[in-house]
């Protein structure tokens, strides 16, 4: 057998495989048992590892805008509190980013920010 006729028997093969093996993983019995949730994210994390204060408040401001224009869109959030909501985010991420910098133990505490639209 030729090189290339093992590599097409071998890419078939495989193939084949990954056809049939999922289906022996597969637990869901019908569509109903699946949940899929189309939602944007309204939870966003920022690394604090080697940035200075100011690309931090940055970062903040601008994944509190998305976590909020996100809770926007999923209709958790209504459009007129949609300020509020990017100002109270970013407000509370920096307090407590300036709880980290306190402490200042990067070592030892958080090494990242969690900005949440709730």
């Amino acid at each position: 057998m030729s090189p290339k006729a093992i590599r097409t028997a071998l890419a078939a093969f495989a193939a084949s495989a990954a056809l049939a093996v999922p289906g022996a993983f597969a637990h869901a019995q019908s569509v109903d048992e699946l949940a899929v949730s189309g939602r944007a994210p309204t939870e966003l994390s920022i690394p604090l590892a080697g940035k200075s204060a100011d690309l931090v408040r940055d970062e903040v401001r601008a994944a509190a805008r998305t976590v909020c224009r996100n809770a926007v869109a999923n209709r958790e959030l209504e459009v007129e509190f949609r300020g509020w909501c990017s100002r109270k985010s970013a407000a509370r991420a920096m307090d407590r980013y300036a709880l980290i910098l306190a402490r200042a133990s990067f070592a030892e505490g958080p090494t990242s920010l969690t900005l949440s639209a709730r």
